[in-house]
């Protein structure tokens, strides 16, 4: 019985980390409930940090200027978790 659930778990981390190596390949879009869950803060600590350009700015869902929906490019979260007080937005 053990070697069954421990084959299961080694598959389920297996193919997590497939798929995560395949979402920075491809730098995916990540919604802000996981981009919260990723980087450890709230989600109004990220909305502040935008603000003063200490975080990555999410990107549009929509082409409309009113856009409700946002999400944040995988490799600018990667960028901002592997130096966070050192991260600035770059000008685009």
């Amino acid at each position: 019985m053990n070697d069954i659930i421990s084959d299961r778990t080694i598959k389920d981390e297996f193919e997590a980390q497939v798929t995560a190596a395949l979402m920075i390949q491809t730098n995916a879009l990540i919604p802000i409930k996981l981009a919260v869950r990723l980087c450890g803060i709230s989600r109004q600590e990220i909305n502040r940090r935008i603000a003063r350009g200490t975080f990555p700015k999410p990107r549009k869902l929509s082409r409309r200027n009113n856009a409700i929906r946002k999400a944040f490019h995988l490799k600018d979260l990667h960028d901002w978790i592997k130096n966070p007080h050192m991260y600035k937005q770059e000008d685009s």
